[in-house]
């Protein structure tokens, strides 16, 4: 038997976490927003299930991960480069959201 009910248990902690005040929804709408201006137009039509989903994903991380998809519809429009490119530039919009080392392993390694 469970003496917590995962609701009572994640609303302690959400009381408890430094964050109570921020609504997660509005951090992540400038996210969404830079995601699909990244994608553009010609984006969404080869793809209109990714903006369903870029405007649908709830948690950061999603939106996070989703970025290899943009890459992939990207690559068909310009090529890979542009492609990667125009992702990596995302990554400013993702900071205090997603953990740095995410943000510094997306960052292209030179030799």
């Amino acid at each position: 038997m469970r003496w917590f009910k995962p609701s009572i248990r994640n609303s302690i902690s959400a009381l408890l976490s430094p964050e109570v005040h921020k609504d997660p929804g509005q951090a992540l709408e400038p996210v969404r927003k830079a995601m699909l201006d990244v994608l553009g137009d010609d984006g969404a039509q080869i793809n209109p299930q990714l903006v369903r989903r870029l405007k649908y994903l709830h948690d950061p991380h999603a939106l996070w991960f989703a970025r290899a998809e943009m890459v992939a519809v990207l690559s068909q429009l310009h090529g890979e480069a542009l492609a990667v490119h125009r992702v990596q530039s995302l990554s400013p919009v993702f900071a205090g959201l997603v953990p740095k080392s995410l943000i510094d392993s997306s960052r292209l390694r030179t030799r």
